[in-house]
């Protein structure tokens, strides 16, 4: 089944602090959210949440809601600890699955975003996973108020899982296909430029090595139009990262580094 990264959803302890780090230093531009007729119980206000990209995809920052599951009628909490949402073509077919293996999900129906319907997923991990739907298209007088500059392009969500042989079945079933590489520190989804990496959950670094974020904790790789200019910026505010690195997923340049809440993140060139 083909899918892709739909958007990050990025825990943050202070979401205007973070809004400012995505936007001054990283060079993001915040965009608009579309949310349905008939919302659910989201909390969202400009303490709770901050939005970059368009039509709803990129990047959601968010601070934690410990009544958000019970406020909906979710088993699950998708605003502690983050998560990541891939977008399918049938998202019947993928709840089939879940039925069949006798795995509880939450059905969010269409309740955040215009014309998306949404469900919450434990991986084998218990990383929460969101899978959505384009159910019906976005309206066309919300859309054309969009800014195309605040358009992000997503790379990679990494995630840890401790057997991943199990994870890797786990997501083989869910979205379809084989885990298109395996190496020493796990695995790895692809479709189109969207890939969905399983790392090893370790401890220490390897030896002859500074840092090994992948294996480290879950992290998510943008693109971004002037990488040299990020990197100024960093260097400018005494921001620590990681220097340019070779990312284990595409084998890019890329620089490391933590949000302000302490969240790892990766941006490489576009």
């Amino acid at each position: 089944m083909a899918w892709m990264l739909h958007h990050i959803n990025l825990p943050a302890l202070n979401v205007r602090e973070t809004k400012a780090f995505l936007r001054d230093i990283i060079g993001l531009k915040e965009g608009r959210w579309i949310y349905p007729d008939r919302p659910g119980e989201l909390h969202h206000d400009d303490d709770s949440i901050a939005y970059f990209g368009a039509g709803n995809q990129g990047l959601h920052v968010v601070r934690s809601v410990p009544s958000f599951a019970h406020d909906n009628g979710f088993m699950h909490n998708p605003t502690v600890g983050g998560h990541f949402a891939i977008s399918v073509p049938d998202l019947g077919a993928v709840k089939v699955k879940l039925d069949a293996a006798d795995v509880p999900y939450s059905d969010a129906g269409v309740y955040a975003m215009a014309g998306i319907h949404q469900i919450y997923v434990y991986d084998p991990a218990f990383n929460v996973i969101e899978v959505n739907q384009t159910v019906e298209p976005l309206p066309s007088a919300k859309l054309d108020d969009q800014d195309a500059a605040a358009e992000i392009h997503l790379r990679h969500a990494a995630i840890p899982a401790p057997d991943i042989e199990t994870s890797t079945a786990f997501f083989r079933d869910l979205i379809g296909g084989d885990a298109l590489s395996f190496d020493s520190d796990g695995a790895t989804f692809r479709s189109g430029d969207h890939a969905l990496r399983l790392t090893h959950v370790t401890s220490g670094y390897k030896v002859g090595q500074n840092a090994d974020p992948a294996t480290r904790e879950p992290y998510f790789t943008l693109a971004v139009p002037d990488l040299d200019a990020v990197e100024a910026r960093l260097d400018q505010d005494n921001i620590p990262n990681s220097g340019r690195v070779t990312d284990l997923v595409d084998g890019e340049t890329s620089l490391f580094l933590h949000t302000p809440s302490l969240r790892l993140m990766a941006v490489v060139q576009a």
